[in-house]
């Protein structure tokens, strides 16, 4: 995971610059290529459950990590914009599928009282490899241009080889299903539950305030408060590095806590954080960029407490050993946002009021998400004993969830 990540790094940030800069697209049409191949994608959501039933998460990871260096590959030969829109399809439903299986994967090493802080854990692995990963991308692109671009487009095709090759080293646990006469889960099943909806909704909804420091602020303060052009720089770092440094430690002192509590925190942060933004441009010139760094600080922590809490509670709702469909809607709750939230940022900065306004308005619609919900379904009660089932007590307390 790390190697995978740490290629995505290299060079999903500069995708887009690839094709204006080496494949000579004006920007305009390359980013409208790039977002119909993306928001496609979303047509393999229920297909990808699907597959992780029938072939297993690993399985699943190891043609997600194959198909998608077959699509970094052949970004080298997209010199139309139908083919831009192909290859980012590829690569986009390639991810679809690696988003629906790892969770699945993380479910079948880890106990339902460990969920959260391994999904804590593998927040840390990701977030340090990306991150690292993109300083790398900036340094091929400062040394060597366009070439550099070249560079981390391959590099990236393939550290996804490797990460496969890894894999396949890996014994992963056989899943605890249920009889194999009970009903097998599916992407009805899962939007028809009503808990698991709200909590995607909710986290869906919320995903939009991440975009603020890495997306919305390196434009925002460069081109409209025209601060100096390493605050972004700043913020990003500062961003990175927060829930690099942070993330097992507040896990940890979060664990005693219910989840819906955790997730209600987050979303109070995140309103928060936006009421900050709103202040920015008020301020004296000399505090615009370390408010915006406060503000990407804030997010961090919401997210980092949000984020491993919300996928743990995700697969706490999942049927035991059949969470292929529930995990690949799960992933709705950070892809969305990621697929159509620069180009709305984009348009949305050139009114930066509206902006903020409309970014509250998402964190509200999350808030009400998370309110919304029914009673947690309950272990069946043994009526002998008038007990819980040995061990569901713990499983039920595990997996509360809004």
């Amino acid at each position: 995971m790390a190697i995978d990540t740490f290629g995505s790094g290299v060079f999903l940030p500069l995708s887009l610059l690839y094709f204006v800069t080496v494949q000579h697209f004006p920007a305009a049409a390359a980013g409208t290529a790039v977002t119909v191949g993306s928001l496609a994608s979303f047509a393999v959501v229920p297909l990808c459950g699907r597959l992780v039933q029938a072939l297993g998460p690993k399985s699943c990871l190891l043609v997600s990590n194959a198909l998608t260096a077959l699509g970094y590959g052949l970004f080298f030969a997209a010199d139309e914009l139908p083919a831009v829109a192909a290859v980012t399809f590829l690569v986009t439903a390639a991810d679809r599928l690696y988003g629906a299986a790892w969770p699945t994967l993380v479910a079948r090493f880890a106990k339902p009282a460990e969920l959260t802080e391994w999904f804590s854990a593998v927040t840390v692995l990701k977030t340090t490899s990306l991150g690292v990963g993109t300083l790398g991308a900036t340094a091929l692109m400062a040394l060597a241009g366009g070439h550099g671009l070249q560079a981390a487009l391959a590099l990236n095709s393939a550290s996804s080889l490797l990460a496969a090759v890894l894999l396949l080293g890996v014994a992963v646990p056989a899943a605890k299903r249920p009889g194999p006469s009970a009903a097998r889960s599916n992407a009805r099943a899962a939007l028809a539950d009503r808990p698991f909806l709200s909590l995607v909704a909710s986290q869906t909804l919320l995903s939009a305030a991440w975009l603020i420091p890495t997306v919305a602020f390196p434009v925002y303060l460069v081109e409209t408060l025209h601060q100096a052009a390493y605050w972004p720089t700043v913020v990003v770092a500062v961003r990175y590095a927060t829930a690099t440094t942070l993330q097992m430690r507040i896990s940890r002192r979060l664990s005693g806590w219910t989840r819906s509590r955790v997730l209600g925190l987050s979303i109070g942060a995140a309103a928060c954080a936006i009421a900050l933004t709103a202040t920015v441009s008020s301020a004296p010139r000399a505090l615009q960029g370390p408010l915006a760094v406060l503000v990407a600080v804030v997010l961090a922590l919401a997210e980092l407490a949000s984020k491993p809490t919300a996928a743990a509670a995700a697969v706490g709702l999942a049927p035991k050993g059949d969470e292929g469909p529930y995990m690949s809607l799960f992933q709705l709750t950070w892809t969305v946002s990621y697929a159509v939230g620069p180009a709305v940022i984009g348009v949305g900065l050139q009114n930066p009021p509206l902006l903020w306004a409309a970014l509250a308005l998402c964190v509200a619609a999350s808030a009400l998400a998370h309110r919304l919900r029914t009673p947690l379904r309950r272990p069946p009660v043994d009526a002998a004993a008038g007990q819980l089932p040995h061990g569901a007590e713990e499983l039920r307390e595990q997996a509360e969830v809004p």
